[in-house]
């Protein structure tokens, strides 16, 4: 089902006002993780200007955090560590000329009477101007809602991620997991490393949902996993001491913890306000509301692209190859001609068909294709 985003009213009106406007690239590449990084170089090696932005103090996104070697195809990831293969991806960005800007948050993305995209960047400190722009800001996980949920202690598995891998700190000693996918074991994985202990991974479902692969190794290690389980409460006197759950097991029981990470179903960011009017679609298998966009990632607005997770929420492997196609298709529509693109959207094209095999895979082709289908329908209105 296709519907219009209007563009928020109250968002644009707690946007800072601007002071002044910058005469920018031909590609604006909003969101510097693997998705935003792929697309920004692969236009860049098209001949295009390409300016990424991100607001994040580091390039890579989520991906950047992980320190174990990626899960994926290997040729793709090559068996690199998340950090180590965020840094290649950011080598070759800044080899083929993209102007990487960090700590740079775009907030609005408007069309200007030229026909040129205006994206407005926090802090009242500039507008960028650009011919073209891909968003590609990636996926949240959600916010909790149960009583003490908002007591500190309590925090999305990736905070907790990004507080151990980029400032140096565990955020507590004694952690409980909510939540079994693969983000949240892994990064369960990394927090024992760093000296935590992991008291146990919470999940509400009746076995866990990640991969054997990732939950074993924990369960070796002493972590109990309690499954068909439900968090009750957080307590404490001015930061959380107690976590009082249901099990199908033991019924109501308490657990003794300083932090709680909560690691659930990851949903398309779209962070910036869009443009008026860009039609967008609901598709559970891709984590809910998106852009409706082609196979070349185009949306329902000329000159506006959108990859990696804020395209549909699928994996690491995916967000690189939708970016690839992203970049080589905002390029190509401005006249340029990467000298491999047929070679590049082939392999990209085949890789993603791969990708989304088997029955979550395959949930992920179906909506795609919806999608695609949606956006020549309005292609042809």
């Amino acid at each position: 089902m296709v519907s219009w985003y209007h563009g928020g009213d109250s968002a644009r009106e707690k946007a800072p006002e601007m002071v002044t406007e910058i005469m920018g690239p031909d590609i604006l590449v909003v969101g510097a993780g693997p998705a935003g990084l792929a697309s920004a170089t692969a236009a860049a090696q098209s001949g295009a200007g390409v300016v990424l932005t991100d607001g994040a103090s580091w390039a890579g996104g989520r991906l950047a955090l992980q320190t174990q070697p990626l899960q994926g195809p290997k040729s793709i990831f090559g068996g690199l560590s998340g950090v180590d293969f965020c840094r290649r991806l950011v080598d070759e960005a800044s080899t083929a000329g993209v102007d990487i800007r960090l700590g740079a948050r775009v907030v609005t993305i408007d069309r200007s009477s030229d026909g040129a995209f205006v994206a407005a960047l926090a802090g009242g400190k500039a507008k960028l101007r650009a011919r073209s722009v891909v968003v590609a800001t990636g996926s949240n996980e959600p916010r909790f809602d149960f009583p003490g949920s908002d007591l500190p202690g309590v925090m999305l598995s990736g905070d907790a991620q990004e507080m151990l891998n980029i400032h140096g700190r565990l955020p507590g000693q004694r952690i409980a997991m909510v939540g079994s996918d693969n983000a949240g074991l892994l990064i369960s994985a990394n927090l024992m490393d760093a000296g935590a202990v992991i008291v146990a991974v919470v999940e509400e479902a009746s076995e866990v949902v990640g991969r054997h692969i990732n939950w074993q190794p924990l369960q070796a290690r002493g972590v109990q996993f309690l499954t068909s389980a439900k968090v009750l409460t957080a307590s404490g006197a001015g930061r959380l001491e107690l976590m009082t759950l249901r099990d199908a097991a033991c019924g109501v029981r308490q657990l003794d913890i300083d932090v709680m990470c909560l690691a659930g179903p990851r949903i398309p960011s779209i962070e910036v306000v869009l443009p008026t009017g860009i039609a967008v679609g609901e598709h559970d298998a891709l984590g809910g509301l998106v852009p409706v966009h082609s196979r070349r990632m185009g949306t329902s607005i000329p000159g506006l692209y959108v990859c990696g997770d804020s395209s549909g929420v699928e994996n690491g492997a995916a967000a690189l190859e939708s970016g690839r196609i992203a970049g080589l298709s905002a390029a190509r529509d401005l006249g340029y001609q990467h000298p491999r693109a047929r070679e590049l959207l082939a392999r990209a094209g085949g890789r993603l068909g791969y990708l989304r095999r088997g029955r979550r895979g395959g949930l992920r082709r179906l909506a795609k294709n919806a999608l695609a289908a949606e956006q020549r329908g309005l292609s042809h209105s």
